[in-house]
């Protein structure tokens, strides 16, 4: 690691908040290794300054194990990991296939205990290590036909409460991110092939908008960064307001929609 550079693994870091998260933290003085099973969509970080990157399968125990080897060849610990990778996957209770669950829970759920297994010898190799996990909304709450990303991201949640104290007496916080309705790659172009339910979900949003990726990735950067030294063990929900609702009405509705200045003024990532 050079200098006073920090150092961070990324997972699913080819696209949507994971790119966003390492291209913020790589601005602001971090050496990011950037993770995803997506190699052809890592091909951004290419010539990107302070960002190395890899192909991994977030779900296997030995590829986690060599996410840990790449970070400890090139940085010699680390001082924060970021547990992003994610996959939807929907279908009532009764009829979704048994492997199609196991593979939203392999990845949602077991992907950051296994990464976590794997990455805590090089944060106990620093002072004060962070880790983030990518939960959800679904974390906090539920909703039809999306109980097995549900289920695995209400785990997370518990994961990082259970860690919190197991974890804490070593000077090694955890947090998750619980984002609302993020344009992202795994929403894909969502506001044209079912531009109905993308307007429903952005009437439901008190800022009436949906996030931008970057809005998640500087929740991210304050979890890991010196601010949040006091902080640990928390669901942090970024949803525009979305849950302190009753459900039974609308938020009020207008067109004031604009994101804030402090985000503006920041080039966005490409979203793919």
């Amino acid at each position: 690691m050079a200098g006073d550079r920090k150092s961070v693994v990324v997972t699913g870091g080819a696209s949507g908040i994971g790119r966003a998260a390492a291209e913020r933290l790589a601005r602001g003085g971090w050496d990011v290794l950037a993770v995803d099973l997506n190699a052809e969509q890592l091909a951004w970080t290419e010539g990107a300054e302070h960002v190395s990157a890899m192909t991994a399968d977030v779900s296997s125990e030995e590829d986690n194990q060599r996410i840990a080897d790449e970070a400890d060849k090139l940085f010699g610990g680390l001082d924060a990991a970021i547990f992003n990778a994610g996959i939807t996957g929907g279908g009532s209770i009764d009829a979704m296939p048994t492997e199609n669950f196991q593979r939203v829970f392999s990845i949602n759920m077991m992907g950051p205990v296994l990464g976590i297994r794997a990455m805590l010898p090089l944060l106990r190799k620093r002072e004060n290590g962070s880790i983030v996990v990518t939960s959800s909304t679904m974390g906090v709450g539920g909703d039809s036909e999306n109980w097995a990303y549900g289920m695995a991201k209400h785990a997370l949640i518990g994961l990082v409460r259970s860690l919190s104290r197991e974890l804490g007496w070593e000077g090694i916080r955890i947090n998750a991110l619980c984002p609302g309705p993020t344009k992202t790659g795994m929403t894909g172009n969502i506001e044209e092939v079912a531009p109905a339910h993308y307007d429903l979900l952005k009437r439901a949003v008190p800022l009436q908008r949906w996030a931008e990726a970057d809005e998640m990735a500087s929740v991210m950067e304050f979890l890991v960064s010196p601010g949040a030294s006091y902080v640990t063990g928390h669901a942090m929900v970024a949803d525009g307001g979305t849950i302190v609702g009753t459900g039974l009405l609308e938020p009020k509705a207008g067109s004031q929609n604009v994101i804030p200045g402090g985000i503006n003024e920041v080039e966005l990532a490409d979203e793919r």
